[in-house]
């Protein structure tokens, strides 16, 4: 099977991420629900589906801005 971009990210996952709809870019927890792949400019990928702990509607994200995200809260948590 293809390797894709953002393996290493499941569904079930916690994830504390950056959140890019809040002004202030407010460092969030939540849950992968679920994954699907596609392809950005011709490499395989998968896309994300959070859901942030109090929302009740999932957004969807890149693993880049995932990757991206979730080390801005690592430097956020330090």
């Amino acid at each position: 099977m293809e390797k894709r971009w953002g393996d290493e990210w499941r569904p079930g996952t916690r994830v504390r991420m950056a959140d890019n709809q809040d002004a202030g870019k407010a460092v969030r927890d939540g849950v992968i629900k679920n994954r699907s792949w596609g392809r950005d400019r011709g490499k395989p990928i998968w896309y994300f589906e959070v859901l942030f702990d109090g929302d009740s509607e999932v957004r969807v994200y890149t693993p880049g801005f995932m990757a991206s995200a979730v080390e801005a809260a690592q430097k956020a948590g330090s």
